[in-house]
């Protein structure tokens, strides 16, 4: 099964503009969390949730959830700065199990229900690593990890967030040695700009006849196929003309999603919505093995840094 691996930024807001005056560094404060997280520190989040019960009655409860590392390790020598290991939810589960004799199913509470992710921290970029699971997306990673680097370091206020991709469709394309996997979707724009009609107008005059309001295009090959999808042929260039011109002209009437295989051999997913978070495709083999898990991010990151380098450099920075 293949999962998706999300990045997050560490980001030191408090504490900028010591940085900016040279009173502290970034370096001095990754040491700090380096040496101070741990697997007895806790952050415990509660919030009151109402709901409509079995009476019909409305009903209020205290919600309590707990938040911790686990398993932890730690490697910092000439080539390495990071922190693996997992982020638990503790979490009261509201479930039911089955009576046998009653022949009935029975409201149960698992009060000490977990789940965790695991996560790999290079401290170098202050990038964190990991794949969110259900009942633990990312938004809540991205709070817990920081009111924990929060409590490790009270003098230091943190934010963590999501990169977003940093790669057009264009590059993604050129940095591909198999596309695999091309959808396309479109609704028709309330746009009268002549270069989107130029593209559009026989398309939204088919889906009109039709009373089609949206069009989704999906271009496959098998993974086991040498060959992937030919990017430079008639049917592929139209959609990512279109996805072009959406992009330039009505942004958010249409989007593009590709899968595919990088020269470097990693796989790799782009979605053209303007907040797509940046990812990359793991196996769930790949996921459950930290060695390989710590390969894929590095070469993740490194690619997302390089990203950044040209640009600044394009920009003139």
């Amino acid at each position: 099964m293949t999962l998706m691996m999300y990045f997050s930024k560490v980001n030191v807001n408090s504490n900028i503009f010591d940085v900016y005056a040279e009173r502290t560094s970034i370096q001095e404060i990754m040491d700090e969390v380096f040496n101070k997280i741990d697997n007895k520190t806790e952050y415990k989040k509660l919030e009151e949730r109402t709901f409509i019960n079995s009476n019909n009655e409305l009903e209020t409860i205290d919600l309590s959830e707990v938040y911790n590392f686990s398993e932890l390790t730690k490697v910092k020598d000439a080539d390495n700065f990071y922190i693996t290991g997992k982020l638990v939810r503790r979490y009261p589960l509201h479930t039911e199990e089955w009576d046998d004799k009653k022949r009935e199913s029975l409201s149960v509470t698992h009060s000490n229900n977990s789940i965790s992710i695991y996560f790999y921290f290079d401290l170098n970029s202050e990038v964190i690593s990991f794949c969110q699971r259900n009942k633990f997306g990312y938004k809540q990673f991205n709070e817990s990890f920081q009111e924990l680097l929060n409590i490790y370091l009270e003098r230091v206020g943190f934010e963590i967030f999501l990169l977003k991709d940093p790669f057009t469709i264009e590059e993604r394309l050129k940095q591909a040695y198999k596309v695999e996997r091309i959808k396309s979707t479109v609704i028709p724009p309330n746009n009268n700009n002549e270069d989107l009609r130029k593209l559009y107008d026989d398309d939204v005059v088919k889906m009109e006849e039709g009373n089609i309001q949206k069009k989704i295009s999906v271009f496959e090959v098998h993974q086991k196929s040498k060959t992937g999808i030919n990017i430079n042929s008639t049917i592929v260039k139209q959609v990512l003309d279109s996805n072009r011109a959406y992009e330039k002209y009505a942004r958010g009437y249409g989007s593009i999603e590709v899968n595919g295989v990088n020269k470097d051999g990693t796989k790799f997913y782009f979605n053209s919505e303007q907040d797509s978070p940046y990812r990359v495709s793991i196996y769930d083999n790949e996921k459950e093995d930290g060695n390989k898990f710590i390969k894929k991010a590095k070469i993740a990151i490194s690619s997302f840094l390089t990203k950044m380098v040209v640009e600044k450099f394009d920009e003139g920075e």
